[in-house]
């Protein structure tokens, strides 16, 4: 699958073998502008304009969570640009998942870089920047790196985690399972639960 998200309240899924469109990804109020796929393809993110990530299964098309970006008022510059529109201070820029799967890190107009557990519904880390515009995390995990408006690149350390057995179980069988072939195994509910991610 691949996805795009083009300024628009949704993002579409295509299909890499057709070329035609999958599902249409319906929830954000706002333009979505950023995606990502989490690194077993299980889990799809996207930011949006209206200051929200969504977790979505990609098979399915259901929304899992919503992390909802709160500004942070002691991090801001009260000019009256700010005062003029409440809204905008914390639209989200970019949202990529690390590669381990386990955390999300996301770039927002509030001058604020987070990093989220997937497990929590809160950031676990800040750091404070300036014209944020996009991140991505190292392949190898441990660092991100944000580009801004102005054209520098900065370098951020990030958490590290050990994945749980369970995780690099859950991992290993969604990289080539898909949610409804979990689904069709013969494993008790909760197991299943775990594995397609709505043990939240």
């Amino acid at each position: 699958m691949l996805c795009s998200a083009a300024g628009e309240k949704s993002a579409l899924l295509w299909s890499m073998r057709s070329y035609t469109l999958i599902r249409r990804l319906e929830g954000h109020q706002s333009s979505v502008v950023s995606c990502d796929f989490s690194p077993d393809s299980a889990l799809l993110v996207t930011a949006s304009y209206d200051a929200c990530v969504i977790m979505w299964d990609p098979y399915t098309g259901e929304q899992l969570r919503t992390l909802r970006h709160v500004p942070l008022h002691s991090a801001l510059d009260y000019s009256s640009e700010v005062h003029s529109s409440e809204v905008h201070t914390s639209s989200l820029r970019s949202v990529c998942f690390s590669p381990e799967g386990l955390y999300l890190a996301t770039v927002a107009d509030d001058r604020l870089l987070r990093i989220w557990a997937l497990e929590l519904r809160s950031p676990v880390a800040f750091a404070p920047m300036t014209n944020g515009l996009c991140c991505m995390y190292f392949p190898h995990g441990g660092f991100i790196a944000t580009g801004t408006r102005d054209g520098h690149v900065q370098f951020w350390t990030a958490p590290r985690v050990l994945s749980s057995l369970k995780h690099l179980c859950r991992k290993a069988l969604r990289t080539f399972l898909t949610t409804y072939q979990v689904l069709a195994l013969p494993i008790p509910r909760k197991l299943k639960e775990f594995l397609t991610y709505r043990t939240f």
